[in-house]
């Protein structure tokens, strides 16, 4: 799994920077991404696949000023985010 991460020859889909978060933010994802890296900047991020992202209702948590690595679930589309407090940033990247 490690090195499916690390696969220097995996080309960028589609990415994505998102400043104002506080409400959910929907991603679309391209129909070739197979993994998504998600970057949380100042703030902590709740993300839910395929619906929206609420504080009490989330799939995953990327802690403030931390990247993590995502397996896209089979027949999902779309990813939701929301922040945990004000003045978190988004960054979403398709691989």
């Amino acid at each position: 799994m490690e090195n499916y991460f690390k696969n220097t020859k995996s080309p960028t889909l589609e990415e994505a920077y998102d400043a104002t978060i506080s409400s959910s933010t929907e991603i679309t994802l391209n129909s070739g991404t197979t993994y998504i890296e998600v970057s949380a900047i100042d703030k902590g991020i709740f993300l839910k696949w395929g619906a929206t992202a609420v504080s009490t209702d989330f799939d995953e948590f990327i802690s403030a000023n931390s990247t993590r690595q995502y397996i896209v679930p089979e027949d999902v589309t779309t990813v939701q985010f929301i922040e945990e407090a004000a003045t978190a940033k988004l960054i979403v990247i398709e691989k």
